[in-house]
């Protein structure tokens, strides 16, 4: 479950791209963000996952509040969270599959990412994954 309390985001210029947020999302449930251009949709996931600070409030991830975490703890709390961006941010020189395998790099080493050698399961996974949203 997903649930933010009272999430403020306030720039330096003192723009108020967020103003006392506050959302429950369940385990399970899919839910889009729609607005218009400048409404805070960005801002708001990048303080869900902390690309972003927020100013105050809170963003609670079953049962862990994120806002808390700092260093290896945020790092390994972001492994479970998924996020595409805008721009899509993939690689064009990689295939699809390897572009979603990126999502692995956080859980093998150096030299298995390096090789792009990567763990059957998640292989698997990604397989199952692409089938879901037809690209086999």
């Amino acid at each position: 479950m997903l649930r933010l309390e009272k999430l403020v985001k306030e720039y330096r210029t003192g723009d108020r791209a967020l103003r006392g947020v506050d959302l429950n999302v369940p385990r399970g449930q899919v839910m889009a963000l729609i607005g218009p251009s400048g409404a805070g949709k960005s801002t708001l996931i990048r303080c869900i996952n902390r690309l972003v600070e927020p100013t105050s409030g809170r963003v609670i991830l079953n049962g862990e509040d994120i806002t808390r975490l700092g260093g290896g703890a945020l790092r390994r709390a972001r492994r479970r969270m998924g996020m595409i961006f805008q721009e899509y941010a993939l690689v064009e020189r990689l295939t699809v599959m390897e572009n979603v395998l990126s999502g692995q790099l956080g859980y093998v080493g150096f030299w298995r990412s390096y090789f792009r050698r990567f763990p059957v399961e998640a292989v698997e996974e990604a397989f199952h994954l692409l089938q879901r949203v037809g690209l086999e």
